[in-house]
């Protein structure tokens, strides 16, 4: 190629726009700004592919019909299919992977209606530990789980202060100074807190503190979708 050639196709290649897919829509990085896509499309749960996609207007639709047991399922169908099947139904599943997906749940799940948990990731696990009986055998050493395991993977990729990963029997065991926890019965624990959390939803009153926090957070969520504050605010 001739010297006037690769120029020209260097020139080419800085002026090219970087493309990004958004639910099957080719976006230029540069016009975000000024076509950014509808809101109200975006997906919260499930896939276009099987027909199972609901989109924050489906989210809208059900709010203004209080449908309980559709939210509910809303719910467990994004932490399922998004979180715990890819990490636990997996046949090259890894200890690491499963802890790194279970923690990003601890924080995120809907019961505590934080619009994001900013300063106060140590607090959520805490007080997650406490709140279900699943994890009790972590609730003493609560505090170092936060610094040891959930920063330990986020930030460094591992686990610090001699505390251990396996995927055996029995969720919390401490010997001669190390810690171990099984990252595959935090994430089945965590399945069974989900899956109660479901239930609770759908029996409980539009106006129960639970559901009050969970609609706070899917009102986050819709935000965070690019949802214009004035029908966010209609999603109360």
């Amino acid at each position: 190629m001739h010297e006037s050639a690769v120029s020209e196709s260097r020139t080419a290649a800085r002026q090219r726009k970087p493309l990004i897919w958004l639910d099957s829509i080719e976006l230029e990085v540069g016009a975000l700004k000024s076509s950014n896509p509808d809101p109200w499309i975006t997906i919260l749960a499930g896939s276009k592919v099987d027909g199972t996609a609901i989109t924050v207007r489906d989210y809208s639709t059900l709010h203004g019909a209080t449908d309980r047991p559709k939210i509910a399922g809303l719910i467990r169908l994004r932490f399922t299919e998004r979180y715990l099947d890819p990490a636990l139904d997996n046949p090259k599943r890894h200890g690491f992977s499963i802890l790194a997906i279970g923690c990003l749940m601890v924080e995120t799940l809907f019961r505590n209606g934080w619009s994001n948990t900013s300063r106060k990731s140590e607090a959520a696990f805490c007080s997650f530990f406490q709140a279900h009986d699943e994890f009790k055998d972590l609730r003493p050493v609560a505090y170092d789980f936060h610094h040891a395991v959930r920063c330990g993977i986020l930030h460094q990729a591992e686990t610090t202060d001699s505390w251990r990963v396996h995927r055996e029997k029995g969720l919390f065991a401490e010997d001669g100074g190390v810690r171990s926890v099984s990252a595959s019965e935090f994430g089945e624990r965590l399945r069974s807190v989900l899956d109660r959390y479901h239930d609770d939803l759908v029996s409980g009153d539009w106006n129960d503190q639970i559901w009050v926090k969970a609609r706070k957070k899917l009102q986050a969520i819709c935000r965070n979708c690019g949802l214009p504050e004035t029908d966010v605010t209609k999603l109360w």
